[in-house]
């Protein structure tokens, strides 16, 4: 909770962090093509999923990502699971992600197209980011707050919302060490 209260103090003081480190974070605006790239129909499931999947991997492998699913549980009527993490471990024998001490990068993304299992279509896609650097997490929230997002803080949650853009932001517990969620979707 407490370091949640760090990320809603940034969305008052635009700018420390973006001078002081320069992160190599995908922008939010990129992140948000790499949603809307291709939406994901039930009729044209296997085409319509293999070019989002060719699209994100080109972005993600650009930033330095390793191309590989972390944890276990995910199932579920899903057209797309996938997962990249960014220096750390992914450790196969407990299912956990060990972030690089001392890295204002590591995270672990996860992407999704589902439909619930429903008869309609997957729709686009759903991208999280667990983020395991304080500085990083600021990062984002200073590019959306460029971009005009909007805030909102419901319990421990701040949604920030741009037309049909959403991000909600989470603090969350792994393990040893304390991150940042953000879920983002069109």
């Amino acid at each position: 909770m407490k370091k949640i209260l760090t990320l809603i103090a940034a969305l008052t003081c635009f700018g420390s962090i973006w001078a002081q480190k320069a992160i190599d974070i995908m922008p939010v605006n990129e992140i948000f093509d790499v949603i809307t790239y291709r939406y994901i129909t039930l009729a044209n499931e296997e085409a319509d999923a293999q070019a989002a999947i060719d699209n994100y991997v080109k972005h993600f492998t650009a930033y330095g990502y390793t191309h590989e699913l972390v944890g276990e549980g995910y199932g579920g009527p899903c057209s797309i699971i996938d997962g990249f993490y960014k220096d750390g471990t992914n450790d196969t024998d407990n299912y956990v992600f060990i972030p690089d001490a001392y890295s204002y990068e590591s995270n672990v993304v996860v992407i999704t197209a589902c439909n619930n299992g429903g008869d309609g279509d997957y729709g686009y896609l759903r991208i999280s980011f667990d983020i395991y650097s304080e500085d990083m997490a600021e990062i984002m929230v200073q590019q959306l707050i460029k971009e005009g997002f909007e805030h909102e803080i419901i319990e421990d949650t701040i949604i920030m919302r741009k037309d049909n853009k959403c991000v909600s932001i989470n603090e969350s517990e792994n393990g040893d060490f304390v991150s940042f969620l953000f879920e983002v979707s069109e």
